[in-house]
């Protein structure tokens, strides 16, 4: 099943493969210890067999026996290996279609000899998950006979013991445990198990067969063989599996393009590049999401990647011509697995940028201890007002917030800490935010919670930022004449939070597999401090930031976020589009932002609009990329943004998570395919090219000398790259005390890539000659990559500073095709608490065209067209745009 493109609120087009099959017959528990009898047949469904990737699926099922307490109460929950609960219910993944119980990962047995069946030693320690910990799954049956749970599959990626691809299929194992004798206790029957004998299914001794606790491993004291599973495993009910092709189906060929960034359209990127290599007309695209998107925008700009994906556009004079190709939308996502303390898992939640911000400044507090960063705050987020009042519980719903434990070091957010737009888009969220923003500058919330004033500026840049970095290594104090304190405790905070510094799969699967990224504050015999133990099912308290197509997939339930407009929304593809409809195009780029802090806009009135949504740009070469490749690149988009934005789980389609592009954007990518394959040097948005080729513009005067030219810089492996000539320096007239003009910088020599040389620098640009209202011209910025040189501005007469040569004068905006759209100020974040924060390859950038600073909005990004030049006003805003892109390139 497809859907038209650009209908981002059609049902989702997945596969019809959820399968229902007959399950075991019914054990029905008789009033004496070990009587009873068997029932009918019960049912097993699983949500999806067909076209898998690595993701989560759901089992059901009816006509089980009910779990209940050995005491005979009704279970909400089960551990593995617990010996409280009776008839629970265990679901692997298996080699396979017709397995044997060696075949099932996390089985009792998994990898033990199959010839021996189960009359065989117990397999050695780390036999049964020798990949990945177990993806088994293990659930409890309601009083009704029902059951549900997730499973997660994986791939042969993932899971090289299971094997499972497009070439192998796999299956669901579902055994329901209804105890019997599987261990001939007595050895009266020659080692063969007797499941019909329920005597020991709750025997008040040690075996509790009818638990899970059967299956830790114990051998038959007579005949030393391990016979446990055996009566669990006679249950079981198989449900075969196919899983979807992948990149690694596609064989060994080389690429046509290189491609980084953008972790967040991973999936999406999975399918379309296995749609494409194995097309009709193969295509092969190298993809890198790791390293972040300012890395991947230098990395394109400098003609080390072919392609460059991003969220947020480049907001430095280009390089080298290009233009934004829109992919895809999807949303950022707060998501959490939390259960309450009876065992069920919570799946609604709703949270404003006050408590996102709680949770990623370490504001909460060890309990009993004084801190003076945190003060008398919560424990934890569970025990802060704030989110109780947003989030109340109904004595009726069974349901209760977890309580705190030890402290917040379990509930702290696993986030990705290297530089990303993700993070930088969502601290702009919280900085756009009027309470979040005055929050961090100190301001206490209704219930008297502050921030961790480590979090505070001037020492703490503020939000936005780009990288979550923890800031608060303190700890506890001891009070005069009090109990000194442990050394641990003094340094309580520095082992409570470490963001990841490997990619967003990795924050998936800590969240997964219930592992906080905190260390523990008191350090083991050997003075480290080790990891809290995972947290199990029914006990979790678990928050990650992570991109919602990954969360969907793996069904984790994402937090409700409030909007501008005051509504509480989940990503949704609705919610998405909404916010799509209300992003103002920018004029200099083409791109498309939520305008956050802008009040008279259709996003602050939206109370549909999700408030993290986020559109996904390519970066694509139209100048300099031999004929083939161009082609290549053109396939690519043309590809992607036509077919590959039907929604579907097969290779080439849009996965769950993602919105299709509409019919707007789907134009824009359109066109960019046509520049990409002319390679005809168009600009971003309305940008234009330099006048002079390798030098700045000369916008006045006919004096001043020549800068030397720049010298030829080295080859890297993204080129040969020839230092640019600077530019003339204009000539004053006669008389009057105009300003000489400054000289240039030194060439910034590039690194990116292997055994690169740096370029030299250019030299710099003569002063021009005082004279009377006339300018000294720019000196020119090098071309190319391997070296840059960029010679200083001149200043006007009467001491105003002359504008920045950032990029080109934003034209008006046109109107918008979309009815809800704005045509306003760039749509880019404002600063509403804290600085931009630089690239962390070392080279500046501006990333914020917007700030918001006491109701006034500061134009930085390049669009001259808005200040009134020759007035007094206009001077003003062009000497404080001046000066905030001199101190963000002195930034480290």
């Amino acid at each position: 099943m497809t859907v038209p493109i650009g209908l981002g609120t059609a049902p989702q087009a997945l596969a019809a493969s959820a399968k229902t099959v007959t399950g075991p017959k019914v054990w029905i528990p008789g009033a004496e210890p070990g009587t009873g009898t068997y029932g009918s047949n019960g049912s097993v469904t699983v949500s999806q067999t067909e076209s898998l990737t690595d993701q989560v699926i759901q089992v059901s099922w009816s006509g089980f026996t009910p779990s209940v307490l050995r005491t005979g109460e009704q279970a909400t929950a089960v551990q593995q290996n617990s010996d409280q609960v009776m008839y629970p219910v265990r679901i692997y993944q298996c080699r396979g279609t017709d397995p044997k119980v060696m075949d099932c990962y996390g089985s009792t047995m998994f990898g033990a000899d199959p010839a021996a069946g189960f009359e065989q030693k117990y397999p050695p320690q780390g036999t049964t998950a020798p990949d990945l910990p177990s993806n088994m799954a293990i659930a409890v049956t309601g009083a009704d006979g029902s059951g549900t749970a997730p499973i997660e599959v994986r791939s042969s990626r993932l899971s090289p013991s299971l094997g499972c691809d497009a070439a192998h299929p796999c299956s669901i194992v579902v055994e329901a445990n209804y105890g019997g004798d599987p261990l001939d206790l007595y050895g009266m029957r020659n080692g063969q198990p007797d499941c019909a004998d329920h005597t020991i299914d709750n025997d008040g001794a040690i075996f509790y067969t009818a638990t899970d606790v059967i299956m830790t491993g114990y051998e038959n004291p007579f005949t030393g063989m391990n016979g446990n599973e055996q009566c669990a495993w006679a249950n079981r009910v198989v449900i075969p599996l196919t899983f979807n092709a992948t990149p690694e189906d596609c064989g060994v060929r080389a690429n046509d393009f290189v491609v980084s960034g953008l972790e967040m359209l991973n999936r999406a990127m999975q399918q379309w590049i296995t749609g494409l290599c194995l097309g009709k007309t193969p295509l092969t695209v190298q993809y890198s999401s790791g390293g972040g998107e300012p890395q991947a925008r230098q990395s394109f700009l400098r003609g080390t990647r072919d392609v460059g994906l991003t969220a947020i556009p480049d907001r430095d004079p280009p390089t080298r011509p290009y233009v934004y190709a829109p992919l895809a939308t999807t949303g950022i996502s707060v998501a959490f697995l939390v259960d309450s303390p009876t065992g069920r898992q919570i799946r609604d939640m709703k949270l404003n940028a006050r408590l996102v911000a709680k949770l990623l400044t370490q504001s909460y507090r060890a309990p009993g201890i004084e801190m003076p960063t945190v003060g008398n705050n919560p424990n934890c987020i569970f025990a802060d007002e704030e989110f109780r009042s947003l989030n109340p519980l109904p004595p009726t719903s069974g349901l209760a917030w977890p309580e705190c434990g030890g402290g917040p070091e379990k509930s702290l957010p696993i986030v990705l800490g290297t530089s990303t737009d993700l993070t930088y888009q969502l601290t702009s969220w919280i900085a756009s935010d009027p309470e979040a923003a005055r929050f961090l500058e100190g301001e206490q919330d209704p219930w008297g919670t502050r921030v961790n004033t480590r979090y505070m500026r001037p020492e703490f840049g503020g939000y936005p930022t780009d990288q979550l970095v923890r800031e608060d290594d303190s700890g506890g104090v001891e009070t005069p004449g009090g109990t000194p304190l442990p050394d641990h405790v003094k340094h309580w905070k520095q082992f409570e939070w470490n963001p990841l510094q490997t990619s967003l799969n990795q924050v998936l699967r800590f969240i997964q597999q219930g592992q906080v990224t905190a260390k523990q504050a008191n350090p083991d015999a050997q003075g480290n401090h080790p990891s809290f133990y995972p947290q199990v099912i029914g006990e979790r308290m678990l928050f990650a930031i992570l991109d919602s197509a990954q969360a969907k997939a793996y069904a984790i339930p994402e937090a409700s976020l409030k909007n501008a407009a005051g509504a509480f929304v989940s990503p949704s593809r609705d919610t998405l589009q909404s916010a799509v409809a209300d992003m103002p195009v920018d004029p200099a780029t083409g791109t498309q932002l939520l305008p956050y802090g802008a009040a008279d806009s259709a996003y602050a009135r939206d109370q549909r609009a999700y408030p993290l949504t986020t559109v996904q740009y390519a970066m694509v070469p139209t100048g300099g990329v031999p004929a083939e490749k161009a082609a290549a690149i053109g396939t690519f988009l043309k590809t992607v943004t036509d077919t590959g934005q039907l929604y579907g789980v097969e290779p080439g389609r849009l996965p769950e998570g993602f919105l299709a592009l509409t019919k707007e954007q789907r134009a824009q990518a359109q066109d960019a395919v046509q520049h990409v394959t002319a390679q005809d040097g168009k600009w971003p948005g309305n940008q234009k090219p330099p006048t002079t080729p390798g030098g700045g513009e000369n916008p006045s005067g006919t004096g001043g000398t020549d800068g030397g030219a720049g010298t030829t810089g080295g080859t890297s492996t993204g080129g040969t790259s020839t230092g640019g000539s600077s530019g003339t320096g204009g000539t004053g007239t006669t008389g009057g005390t105009g300003t000489t003009g400054s000289t240039g910088t030194t060439g910034t020599p590039v690194t990116d890539g292997s055994a690169s040389s740096s370029g030299s620098s250019g030299t710099s640009g003569t002063s021009g000659t005082s004279g009377g209202s006339g300018t000294s011209g720019s000196s020119g910025t090098s071309g190319g990559v391997g070296g840059s040189a960029t010679g200083g501005s001149g200043a006007t007469a009467g001491g105003a500073p002359a504008p920045a040569a950032t990029a080109p004068a934003a034209a008006k905006p046109a109107p918008s095709a979309a009815p809800s759209q704005n045509s306003g100020p760039l749509a880019a974040a404002p600063v509403a608490a804290g600085s931009p924060s630089a690239d962390r390859s070392g080279s500046a950038r501006l990333l914020l065209p917007i700030a918001l600073i006491a109701g006034l909005v500061l134009l930085v990004g390049g669009p001259a067209a808005l200040v009134l030049g020759g007035t007094p006003a206009g001077a003003r805003l062009t000497a404080a745009t001046r000066g905030v892109w001199a101190r963000i390139r002195r930034s480290p």
